[in-house]
């Protein structure tokens, strides 16, 4: 937790207590600031439906302590009768999370000894200016993190291409056991940092929802959200070209003079390096073309990343032309262009509404 939550939730909660002790004669109204605490969600539209879950959730709770109790009085089998009634309660109204605060409420009221009418509508309006107070604080303070998404982007087009530019630079030499496992244990990695992109996308879609101060800014783009999904794509098609190199390199170690023997020949390996590294550029530009602030700026990336593809393109086709040449196992060699095909139709700046040109204008050999 931040500071800046940490007082946040320190003063919505004093706050609360003090408009419940002003407007009720409760003594020591702390089921107001409880009520506030929490209630307080992330983004206000979460705030607004835990608000409203919780005042049903307390009511109800408040209902059958006073109802089922009131005239019966208290011993250990109203107890049992209250908390099973209250809970099946909660699940009738579908509370969710908030289906234990109904007995929990239920048994507050029991032990204040506020069984009348009076104690009990104040524990009600108690819980309601807990939530009101907690909504006027979140409506005021709570973050837009369009940002933070933007951020989840490019730190997952880092990665991506941190990961294409390592294995161009294992490409070098012939590869080994080493190279193969590195390979699969950093792509499993990226598809978590995918998973954290796509967590802080939807953090930045529900923190715009309701709030008043995105009228000006507005909430995550339509780009933000096709870029990501695009390089969610591209962890998956990136973790199976690493499968492939590793199957490729373990045969070729196993099988040196029979169907790896030609596997990692340095011309192959040469034009599938200078692939890799026009996409790991590419994926780059492509998350600079999505969060670009204005239509010249992301044209201009948008231009950059489709001469990368081109190029990328141009030397995939050598790389198809090499493999064809060299028939020792060809299901290794169609799977290995295919991920590389994937990968560069995932990257194409049109998905973001940029359309340098048609994609034959790459050339071939």
């Amino acid at each position: 937790m931040s500071w800046g939550t940490a007082v946040r939730l320190v003063v919505t909660a004093v706050a609360a207590y003090l408009v419940a002790d002003l407007v009720l004669t409760v003594r020591a109204p702390l089921l107001a600031p409880l009520t506030a605490l929490l209630i307080v969600q992330v983004s206000l539209y979460q705030t607004l439906r835990h608000s409203l879950q919780r005042i049903l959730s307390v009511s109800t709770g408040v209902i059958v302590a006073v109802v089922v109790a009131g005239p019966i009085g208290f011993s250990w089998w109203s107890l049992g009768l209250v908390i099973g009634i209250a809970l099946l309660l909660g699940r009738l109204f579908k509370l969710g999370d908030h289906v234990l605060e109904v007995p929990i409420s239920a048994m507050l009221i029991l032990q204040l000894g506020t069984q009348t009418q009076e104690g009990a509508a104040d524990r009600v309006v108690e819980t309601i200016i807990g939530a009101l107070v907690g909504l006027v604080g979140v409506l005021l303070t709570a973050p837009v993190r369009v940002e933070s998404a933007e951020q989840g982007l490019l730190d997952l087009a880092s990665h991506t291409a941190e990961l294409l530019e390592s294995l161009a630079d294992d490409l070098h030499l012939e590869p080994g056991n080493v190279h193969a496992t590195t390979w699969l244990g950093r792509s499993r990695r990226l598809s978590d940092r995918a998973e954290e992109a796509e967590i802080r996308l939807t953090e930045a879609e529900e923190s715009t929802r309701l709030n008043p101060r995105t009228r000006s800014g507005g909430g995550p783009s339509q780009n933000l959200r096709i870029a990501i999904s695009s390089l969610e794509h591209s962890a998956i098609r990136l973790r199976g070209l690493a499968f492939c190199m590793a199957d490729r390199t373990w045969l070729h170690l196993h099988d040196r003079t029979g169907l790896g023997s030609e596997m990692w020949a340095t011309d192959v390996r040469t034009q599938l390096a200078l692939t890799l590294r026009r996409l790991s550029n590419a994926v780059r530009l492509f998350a600079a073309t999505a969060t670009a602030p204005g239509p010249k700026s992301r044209l201009k990336y948008g231009m950059a990343t489709h001469e990368l593809l081109v190029e990328g393109r141009s030397h995939r086709e050598a790389l198809g032309s090499l493999l064809r040449d060299d028939p020792g196992h060809w299901p290794l060699h169609g799977e290995l262009l295919a991920h590389l095909d994937r990968l560069l139709d995932g990257l194409a700046p049109a998905q973001l509404g940029v359309r340098p040109g048609p994609p034959e204008s790459a050339p071939h050999r």
